[in-house]
């Protein structure tokens, strides 16, 4: 088990190190370190503690434990059937074995929220605690607080998955972990602003704005990670990149107002038979992402927090000014 455990940090380590030089985003040893409360390795430990401590532990966690044990008054009896809950003993002895240190996910995180920090200067980056959600979310949010629920992130085999879709065991692994933190940061202070003609380019748009700031902040980003993809997914989307464009062309897809359809075509899924019978899911968040990747090739010098704007992702000129043309 040791190896295996050694085996899934230094996969970690290679998946954010193996690019080239050029591709890396190292914040310098003086940058403000992103950290990762282990909010599970303490609430696992609340019913030993004696009550002066246990107060103590209620102070530090009040603003997760409103998120975890309830809006409600956090008395001593609620946190602890919380910590002797289903949730804690099942999941957090799995959590400890599996996520010996976070050292290696805090130092991405850290080159990310560096390099970010010039390019959405407006983008605070909450607290961030590592516990457990009872939730299909694996992140939960408030103004100042980011409970990532460590459960969700157990490897893909893990046996509790077992009733998921393969597309949704792909992200839960520790290697994703970074990006789905990175993307609800920025989703947290630049959300989605639609309105009553938003088109399905408009959510296109937004979410390959996404896409490309994951791909242009993580070091050494891949894009199967950023998307939710296997590498062959995303050789498929590659190859047939011009017949998805088209597909959503003739069929009428791109100014389509219909909400329903803009989420099923760019939000994670079986597939996207609508496009292809072999299309993964999100096909259209791919092609938002080439489009805007198209876009800031042409416009280097255009400010990233403005692919996060309404007057960006609203605007049909965007597309136009991309020049975007698959094959």
């Amino acid at each position: 088990m040791k190896s295996l455990l050694l085996a899934a940090c230094a996969s970690i380590i290679i998946a954010f190190t193996s690019c080239g030089d050029n591709n890396r985003r190292h914040a310098p040893a003086d940058a403000p370190r992103v950290k990762i409360t282990r909010f599970d390795r303490d609430i696992a430990a609340y019913p030993q503690l004696d009550s002066i401590r246990r107060v103590q532990f209620r102070d530090r966690y009040a603003g997760v434990l409103m998120m975890t044990v309830g809006p409600d008054t956090i008395t001593d009896e609620a946190v602890a059937t919380y910590a002797r809950g289903r949730g804690v003993t099942m999941f957090v002895p799995d959590i400890k074995e599996r996520f010996t240190t976070q050292d290696s996910i805090e130092n991405v995180l850290t080159d990310v929220c560096y390099h970010l920090s010039g390019k959405l200067p407006e983008m605070t980056w909450k607290e961030i605690y590592g516990g457990v959600s009872t939730y299909n979310q694996s992140i939960l949010m408030t103004d100042t607080i980011m409970l990532v629920g460590l459960n969700h992130y157990l490897g893909e085999d893990y046996p509790a998955y077992a009733y998921f879709e393969p597309y949704q065991r792909v992200v839960k692994t520790e290697r994703h972990l970074p990006y789905d933190i990175t993307e609800a940061m920025i989703i947290g202070r630049y959300p989605y602003v639609e309105n009553e003609s938003s088109s399905l380019l408009n959510r296109m748009l937004y979410d390959g704005a996404i896409t490309y700031i994951l791909m242009t902040s993580l070091p050494g980003a891949d894009l199967s990670e950023a998307m939710g993809y296997t590498t062959e997914q995303t050789e498929w989307m590659m190859k047939n990149e011009g017949n998805v464009w088209r597909r959503i062309i003739e069929q009428g897809y791109l100014y389509s107002t219909d909400g329903s359809m803009a989420s099923r075509l760019c939000r994670p899924a079986p597939a996207s038979p609508a496009i292809h019978p072999d299309a993964p899911g999100a096909a259209c968040r791919f092609i938002g992402y080439r489009i805007v990747d198209a876009y800031m090739q042409s416009h280097p010098d255009f400010e990233v927090a403005k692919l996060l704007s309404p007057e960006f992702y609203n605007s049909t000129s965007s597309l136009v000014d991309a020049g975007y043309s698959p094959r």
